[in-house]
């Protein structure tokens, strides 16, 4: 009964707008432009499937940034995001603390295109996964600076809000041994060691006088050797990102031998997929280096995007984020939904509540994803009543007809009066079943979806 009266209730987009905005000759029209090398893409080229309303199947451009809310339980994985992972049109990294999509989906992904596992922490059981250093590229001082930064944000100290500057100084030290490392020719193992004293970092300073990009080995060098104190702030940042490497299988992970280095060009001419399993706690929490190799990937997306022709890449790249505020912090994420849909980039960000967003990250980069998101998701169960009364507002009103009867001397009259109501209310949102959920779209209605 529920579903029925939702459906027939004034206020939602009306099918003619759905066939309009989302049908699949509606996506073809706008997003062809989005794959210049296909001469007649279709809509499963162009765009995504997220469910069906007024009989329509509803779908998205991969040029749309899509935020997706659903509490625990309320179907989102097996309802949304095992389809959009099997379907999607381009390449794809998706992130999980679990093996479940990973599990549904790796049979048809590999049927597609070349499939691996980035799992420093084991928690898949897959076998002979990605391997991934994170010395790669580091030669190049701007790659270095960026890796250093994704490392530290991926822990504890870069999601913490009181301590950002201490976090940003712990970057910088970071990348100084990151390129050291790549420059001198060392491995993680080194990375671990100086990380973990700065002692045996004296090495790293002495690499990069003679290696290294000019000023990076005095900077480094007054760290180690100046202000005891400064000192002192600063390195006890550094073990943080660096500590799983002291797990055998978390260093063999960061290890890779001669051909096993990531080809990110290839990756990202087919439908290949990279699944990033991890965590951002507990012992040996890799959360870092996932979001170290996240950045990697997209940083590379972008630069091949600017040098092609039609500065976008064709496919699309789809970052399928996943329980990503568990895993690690990604302060790209926040600009990638806004701008990301023109580069061939695609993010569709995962979250249990906006509250769990803001804990994690800050209020601001959970405001900015959500409202910078260009299609907005939501699935029943939440019990956030903040959130609830925000997508109350976004969804508008209705007019209702409320008929009244009274009586007097003269006998009774009718009146009928006109008034506005919420298109849905915060509790009938909070109570949608598994098999409902509700889109804002852009400046369109609210699309109720199956």
């Amino acid at each position: 009964y529920f579903e029925r009266e939702m459906q027939l209730r004034s206020g939602f987009a009306k099918g003619s707008e759905i066939a309009q905005w989302f049908s699949r000759s509606a996506v073809v029209k706008r997003g062809g432009r989005l794959r210049p090398s296909l001469k007649s893409p279709t809509a499963d080229q162009v765009g995504i499937l997220v469910g069906t309303a007024r009989r329509t199947d509803v779908h998205l451009t991969v040029e749309d940034s899509v935020a997706l809310i659903g509490p625990p339980r309320s179907g989102k994985g097996r309802r949304v995001l095992v389809g959009m992972i099997m379907d999607y049109p381009g390449p794809i990294v998706t992130t999980s603390t679990r093996p479940d999509n990973l599990t549904i989906t790796l049979e048809a992904r590999k049927r597609q295109g070349e499939v691996a596992v980035f799992d420093p922490q084991g928690l898949s059981g897959v076998r002979a996964g990605l391997r991934w250093s994170p010395i790669l590229g580091c030669e190049d001082p701007l790659i270095a600076a960026q890796r250093g930064q994704a490392l530290v944000a991926g822990t504890s100290l870069g999601r913490s809000q009181s301590n950002q500057e201490w976090g940003e100084r712990a970057g910088v030290m970071l990348s100084s041994l990151l390129h050291a490392a790549a420059v001198g020719g060392r491995g993680v193992d080194a990375v671990y060691e100086w990380g973990a004293n700065p002692r045996l970092a004296r090495s790293a300073v002495d690499i990069l006088r003679r290696d290294g990009a000019p000023g990076w080995a005095e900077d480094l060098d007054a760290v180690i050797n100046g202000d005891p104190q400064l000192l002192s702030s600063i390195w006890p940042g550094l073990p943080g990102p660096t500590a799983p490497l002291r797990i055998p299988a978390v260093r063999d992970s960061m290890s890779p031998g001669p051909g096993e280095n990531f080809d990110m060009d290839a990756f990202l001419r087919e439908r290949n997929s990279r699944y990033l399993i991890g965590t951002g706690t507990g012992a040996g929490a890799a959360g870092g280096f996932l979001g170290g190799l996240m950045d990697s990937i997209t940083e590379h997306a972008r630069r091949t995007a600017q040098r092609s022709a039609e500065a976008r890449l064709d496919p699309s790249l789809g970052l399928i984020l996943d329980e990503i505020v568990n895993i690690f912090s990604w302060p790209a994420l926040p600009q990638l939904m806004a701008d990301g849909g023109g580069s061939g980039i695609q993010p569709i960000v995962v979250l249990q509540s906006l509250s769990q967003a803001e804990k994690v990250w800050s209020r601001a980069d959970a405001i900015t994803i959500w409202s910078a998101a260009t299609a907005k998701l939501v699935l029943g169960g939440a019990s956030d009543t903040d959130f609830l009364d925000d997508v109350q507002k976004l969804l508008g009103q209705r007019k209702q007809s409320q008929r009244s009867k009274s009586w007097n001397e003269s006998g009774s009259s009718h009146s009928v009066q006109e008034g506005l109501q919420p298109v849905m209310t915060a509790d009938e949102i909070r109570r949608m079943p598994e098999t409902m959920g509700l889109m804002l779209y852009r400046n369109r209605r609210g699309t109720l979806l199956r």
